[in-house]
Protein backbone atom coordinates (compact mmCIF):
# COMPACT_ATOMS: atom_id res chain seq x y z
CA UNK A 1 0.00 0.00 0.00
CA UNK A 2 2.85 2.32 0.72
CA UNK A 3 3.50 2.17 -3.05
CA UNK A 4 0.68 3.14 -4.78
CA UNK A 5 -0.75 6.56 -5.37
CA UNK A 6 -3.50 8.21 -3.52
CA UNK A 7 -5.87 7.59 -5.89
CA UNK A 8 -5.46 4.01 -6.46
CA UNK A 9 -6.20 3.37 -2.65
CA UNK A 10 -9.00 5.20 -2.73
CA UNK A 11 -10.48 3.58 -5.74
CA UNK A 12 -9.22 -0.03 -4.40
CA UNK A 13 -11.48 0.86 -1.21
CA UNK A 14 -14.66 2.66 -2.83
CA UNK A 15 -13.88 5.50 -0.80
CA UNK A 16 -12.73 9.15 -1.70
CA UNK A 17 -10.81 11.77 0.54
CA UNK A 18 -13.79 14.66 0.36
CA UNK A 19 -16.48 12.00 1.22
CA UNK A 20 -14.96 8.84 3.04
CA UNK A 21 -16.48 5.60 2.57
CA UNK A 22 -20.76 5.35 1.29
CA UNK A 23 -22.93 4.67 3.76
CA UNK A 24 -24.24 1.53 2.13
CA UNK A 25 -20.33 0.66 1.80
CA UNK A 26 -19.63 1.14 5.78
CA UNK A 27 -22.43 -0.75 6.26
CA UNK A 28 -21.48 -4.04 4.27
CA UNK A 29 -17.43 -3.48 5.79
CA UNK A 30 -19.15 -3.29 9.06
CA UNK A 31 -21.42 -6.29 8.96
CA UNK A 32 -18.53 -8.66 7.12
CA UNK A 33 -15.84 -7.49 9.39
CA UNK A 34 -17.54 -6.22 12.36
CA UNK A 35 -16.49 -3.31 14.50
CA UNK A 36 -13.18 -1.85 14.53
CA UNK A 37 -11.96 -2.87 18.08
CA UNK A 38 -10.14 -4.88 20.05
CA UNK A 39 -12.04 -7.54 22.02
CA UNK A 40 -11.30 -7.48 25.34
CA UNK A 41 -11.41 -10.05 28.38
CA UNK A 42 -11.33 -9.25 32.24
CA UNK A 43 -7.80 -9.86 33.45
CA UNK A 44 -6.46 -12.04 35.60
CA UNK A 45 -6.39 -10.89 39.10
CA UNK A 46 -2.90 -10.27 40.64
CA UNK A 47 -2.54 -13.03 42.95
CA UNK A 48 -3.36 -15.56 40.09
CA UNK A 49 -0.79 -13.88 37.48
CA UNK A 50 2.01 -14.13 40.24
CA UNK A 51 1.14 -17.94 40.63
CA UNK A 52 0.72 -18.77 36.52
CA UNK A 53 4.51 -17.63 36.45
CA UNK A 54 5.49 -21.38 38.48
CA UNK A 55 3.13 -23.03 35.75
CA UNK A 56 6.09 -24.04 33.59
CA UNK A 57 7.89 -27.17 33.06
CA UNK A 58 11.48 -25.10 33.86
CA UNK A 59 9.99 -23.93 36.75
CA UNK A 60 8.83 -27.63 38.23
CA UNK A 61 12.29 -29.13 37.41
CA UNK A 62 13.95 -26.16 39.14
CA UNK A 63 11.67 -26.90 42.41
CA UNK A 64 12.24 -30.14 42.78
CA UNK A 65 16.19 -30.02 42.91
CA UNK A 66 15.30 -27.00 45.70
CA UNK A 67 13.46 -29.37 47.38
CA UNK A 68 16.12 -32.36 46.83
CA UNK A 69 19.38 -29.63 47.91
CA UNK A 70 16.84 -28.82 51.36
CA UNK A 71 16.22 -32.52 51.60
CA UNK A 72 20.02 -33.49 51.70
CA UNK A 73 20.70 -30.13 54.12
CA UNK A 74 22.08 -28.09 51.31
CA UNK A 75 20.91 -25.06 52.31
CA UNK A 76 23.17 -22.45 49.95
CA UNK A 77 22.00 -24.31 46.46
CA UNK A 78 18.25 -24.64 48.15
CA UNK A 79 18.25 -20.99 48.86
CA UNK A 80 19.80 -20.12 45.60
CA UNK A 81 17.52 -22.46 43.55
CA UNK A 82 14.60 -20.99 45.15
CA UNK A 83 15.80 -17.33 45.27
CA UNK A 84 16.46 -17.62 41.38
CA UNK A 85 12.54 -19.49 40.54
CA UNK A 86 11.08 -16.66 43.33
CA UNK A 87 12.89 -13.63 41.25
CA UNK A 88 12.34 -15.38 37.99
CA UNK A 89 8.77 -15.17 38.76
CA UNK A 90 8.60 -11.76 40.08
CA UNK A 91 10.07 -10.25 36.91
CA UNK A 92 7.65 -12.12 34.86
CA UNK A 93 4.83 -10.66 36.69
CA UNK A 94 6.02 -7.49 36.33
CA UNK A 95 6.34 -7.35 32.27
CA UNK A 96 2.86 -9.32 32.33
CA UNK A 97 1.49 -6.55 34.24
CA UNK A 98 3.25 -3.91 31.67
CA UNK A 99 2.16 -5.81 28.92
CA UNK A 100 -1.66 -5.80 30.40
CA UNK A 101 -1.48 -1.96 30.89
CA UNK A 102 -0.11 -1.23 27.85
CA UNK A 103 -3.10 -2.98 25.60
CA UNK A 104 -5.50 -1.84 27.59
CA UNK A 105 -4.01 2.02 26.64
CA UNK A 106 -4.25 0.47 23.32
CA UNK A 107 -7.29 -0.33 23.19
CA UNK A 108 -8.43 3.05 25.09
CA UNK A 109 -6.92 4.47 22.47
CA UNK A 110 -8.86 3.00 19.79
CA UNK A 111 -11.99 3.22 21.24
Amino acid sequence: WHARSHQEAFATFQSSPDDGLAEAVAAERLGVHGPNRIDTRPGRGAVLRFALQFHQPLIYILIASGAIAAFLHEWADAGVIFGVVLVNALIGFIQEGRAEDALAALARSVA
